[in-house]
C-alpha cells in the first residue's frame, strides 16, 4: 500500500508537470536537506524512548558494522560477477557495484577518472538501488539483513522507510550500517580506480 502511494505520488506529479508547464516548483537541496534532518531527529527520539538504551546502542553498533562489511564485500562480488556477465571492463563493474547506493557520489567520480559511460551507468545503478530500497524491503521477512540492500542511503533517504516498516532498533541498525558504508564507498572508489 505504502509503495502504491508513493507511485501513484510521482506519476501524479509528473503527469502535472506535463500538464501545466506554467506551474514552475522545484525543491531545493536544502529544503529536502532539512527534511531528512527532521526525520532523522525523530527516529532518535523514538530511540531516545527504547528501554535499556545503552544495551541496544552496544549490540546495534556490532550489527550494523557486521552488515555492513557483508554489504560492502556482497556488493563487491556482484560486481565481479557481473563482469563474468556483460562486456564491462572489471574495474567499472566492481567500482560501479561499490558505489553501494550513494549515487550522487558514485556517478561524478566515475565520470571524472573512468569517463561518462561510468559515470552515467555509476549513477543509474546506483539510484536504482535506492528504488529498489523502498521497493523490496517492506516486503521482506527478514527485517534486519534486508537493511544491506539500501546501502548507504540506510543512514538517510530509506532510513525513514526502515523506520516505519521495521523496529527502532533496526532503524538504529540501519544508520550505523549507512554511516560505515558512507565511510567505506569513496576508500572503494579511490582504491578501485586506482587499479
Amino acid at each position: 500500500m505504502f509503495v502504491a502511494l508513493i507511485l501513484f505520488v510521482l506519476l501524479a506529479g509528473i503527469t502535472l508537470g506535463f500538464k501545466t508547464k506554467e506551474f514552475a516548483f522545484s525543491f531545493s537541496g536544502d529544503l529536502i536537506h532539512w527534511i531528512l534532518i527532521f526525520f532523522i531527529f525523530l527516529i532518535g527520539m523514538d530511540l531516545g524512548l527504547m528501554e535499556s538504551r545503552m544495551e541496544k546502542i552496544r549490540k546495534s553498533w556490532k550489527v550494523g558494522s557486521l552488515i555492513a562489511a557483508g554489504t560492502a564485500l556482497g556488493s563487491v562480488f556482484a560486481g565481479i560477477i557481473i563482469y563474468y556477465f556483460t562486456n564491462l571492463p572489471l574495474i567499472l563493474a566492481a567500482s560501479v557495484a561499490a558505489g553501494m547506493g550513494w549515487y550522487s557520489l558514485t556517478g561524478p567520480f566515475l565520470a571524472k577518472t573512468i569517463g561518462a559511460f561510468a559515470g552515467a551507468l555509476g549513477f543509474t545503478s546506483n539510484f536504482l538501488r535506492e528504488i529498489l530500497t523502498f521497493l523490496i524491503y517492506p516486503k521482506l521477512r527478514d527485517k534486519t539483513t534486508g537493511i544491506s540492500i539500501g546501502g548507504a542511503t540506510t543512514m538517510d533517504t530509506t532510513l525513514p522507510l526502515i523506520a516505519k516498516f521495521s523496529s527502532s532498533e533496526n532503524a538504529l541498525i540501519a544508520f550505523i550500517h549507512g554511516f560505515f558504508i558512507s565511510i567505506l564507498v569513496p576508500f572503494l572508489l579511490t582504491l578501485l580506480s586506482s587499479l
